[in-house]
C-alpha cells in the first residue's frame, strides 16, 4: 500500500509497525536462529522484483532458506494468503518471533517504521529498488540504503552510477540484474494473463499509456501538450483505432487518473500490481520519463516518448539520450507515430533497432537471458550462510 499521510488509519498502521519493530529488536537476542534461515521481503505491494524473486524461490530454492512477504496492509495480507503466498503480518503477534529471527530482509523502496532494525540488529538488508531511473537522485535520497549490506542493480553501468553519483561503497553494489524483467526477456506462454482477462481477440493490439507521476513538480499534468484528458484520449484513441488497437491507461501508484473516455481500459498500478504482465500484453508503449520504459525495453517493441519537461528536481540519472525509441513533441506527431508503428512495426525496428539494442546491453548486460532471479538466489545463499556463521 502507498502511505497517505492525511489518513489517520495509515498513521495507526505505521504506529503498529513501529511497536512491532521495537518488540522484535528486544526479542532478537533471545531468539534461536531457525534451522532454515528466513528471508523477508518488504514493499508497498507484492510486485516487481520482490514478486519475481519469490516465484523463482518457490520453484527452485525452498530447501535452502524460507522466504515470505511482510505486509503492512491487512487487506493485502488476506489477499496474498488466499493466493497461497507465505505472508507475515504486523497484526499477528505470532509473527513477531519470525521477524525477530530473520536473517535477511529485501526491500524495493524502504522500511517505513522498521528503520531501527537496520541500526540495532545484525539482520542483513538488501535493496532491489523499483526501477532503472531517468530521475536524478543524490546521496541524501539513499541515507537508509547506505546502511544496507547489499544493493542489487541491473548492470555494471548502474553499479557505476550508484557508486559515483549516489554515494554507495563498491562492496555494497552487485550487478545481478532485475528479477522482474526475467519474464520479459523469456516471454513464457501464456503471453499475458491481462489479455486473457480482457477476452481480447489475438488480432487486437494494445497501446499502453503509462505516464510518470508529478514527482518534484506539484503542478504537473498527467496529459501532455496542453491537452485535457478528454482531448488527449480522443486523439490517441483514433490513432489506436487506425492501427487496430485498444488503449490501456496505466496510472502510477502515486497518481490518480479518472476513468473518462469510451473504449479506454483503465488499469492503475494500485488495482493491478503485476506490471510485467501488462507489458507482455502491450504492442506499443507510450510514456514520458517513467522508468517503466526500461522494463519495456526488454521486449524490443515500439516505444514512443513524449518530449515534455522532466519533473525532476535533481536532473537526471540516465539522461534524455537514453530515450531509445521515437521522441515526439506534439499531439499530431504522437498520433502519427502510434498509428504508423502499430501498422508497420518493422519501421520502428529499422529506425531505432541499433539504439535500443545498445541501450539494452548497457542497462541489462548479461541478464538478457532472463537469469537475474537465479543470480540473486545464489547471492542470498551466501548472505544466509554468513548470518548462520555468526550465530
Amino acid at each position: 500500500m502507498k502511505i497517505n499521510k492525511s489518513r489517520p488509519s495509515h498513521w495507526a498502521l505505521l504506529l503498529r509497525q513501529a511497536l512491532f519493530t521495537l518488540t522484535a529488536i528486544a526479542l532478537r537476542p533471545w531468539q534461536r536462529a531457525p534451522t532454515k534461515p528466513l528471508v523477508v521481503l518488504y514493499g508497498h505491494q507484492f510486485s516487481g522484483n520482490l514478486r519475481a524473486l519469490y516465484r523463482k524461490w518457490q520453484n527452485s530454492e525452498k530447501e535452502s532458506f524460507s522466504l515470505c512477504f511482510l505486509a503492512l496492509d491487512p487487506a493485502l495480507v488476506q489477499a496474498l494468503e488466499r493466493d497461497g503466498v507465505a505472508t507475515l503480518s504486523f497484526g499477528r503477534l505470532g509473527d513477531l518471533p519470525k521477524l525477530a529471527s530473520a536473517a535477511v530482509m529485501i526491500t524495493d523502496h524502504g522500511l517505513h517504521a522498521m528503520a531501527p532494525l537496520s541500526r540495532f540488529t545484525n539482520m542483513r538488508f538488501v535493496d532491489v529498488w523499483h526501477g532503472i531511473p531517468f530521475k536524478g537522485f543524490v546521496p541524501a535520497d539513499f541515507q537508509l540504503q547506505h546502511r544496507y549490506k547489499d544493493v542489487w542493480v541491473s548492470s555494471p553501468r548502474l553499479k557505476t552510477l550508484y557508486e559515483e553519483r549516489f554515494g554507495f561503497k563498491a562492496g555494497q553494489v552487485h550487478a545481478l540484474g532485475y528479477a522482474r524483467v526475467d519474464r520479459l526477456f523469456q516471454r513464457p506462454p501464456p503471453a499475458s494473463e491481462f489479455r486473457v482477462q480482457l477476452q481480447l481477440p489475438p488480432a487486437t493490439k494494445l497501446v499502453l499509456y503509462a505516464p510518470t507521476w508529478q514527482q518534484d513538480d506539484a503542478g504537473r499534468e498527467l496529459f501532455p501538450f496542453g491537452e485535457t484528458q478528454t482531448t488527449f484520449l480522443a486523439a490517441l484513441g483514433k490513432a489506436c483505432e487506425r492501427g487496430g488497437a485498444r488503449l490501456v491507461v496505466r496510472a502510477h501508484l502515486n497518481a490518480d487518473i479518472g476513468t473518462q473516455g469510451e473504449h479506454v481500459i483503465y488499469c492503475s498500478q494500485r488495482d493491478y500490481a503485476d506490471t510485467e504482465d501488462i507489458l507482455l500484453g502491450a504492442d506499443l508503449l507510450l510514456c514520458d520519463w517513467s522508468s517503466i520504459a526500461f522494463d519495456y525495453l526488454a521486449l524490443a517493441r515500439p516505444t514512443v516518448f513524449l518530449d515534455v519537461p522532466p519533473p525532476f528536481r535533481n536532473g537526471f540519472s540516465l539522461g534524455p539520450e537514453y530515450r531509445f525509441g521515437c521522441v515526439v513533441s506534439g499531439t499530431q506527431a504522437m498520433c502519427e507515430a502510434v498509428s504508423e508503428f502499430l501498422q508497420f512495426p518493422v519501421h520502428y525496428h529499422q529506425r531505432y533497432g541499433e539504439k535500443y539494442e545498445a541501450i539494452t546491453a548497457e542497462v541489462y548486460a548479461d541478464s538478457t537471458t532472463g537469469n537475474a532471479a537465479e543470480k540473486q538466489l545464489a547471492r542470498l545463499r551466501e548472505l544466509t550462510a554468513e548470518r548462520a556463521n555468526q550465530t
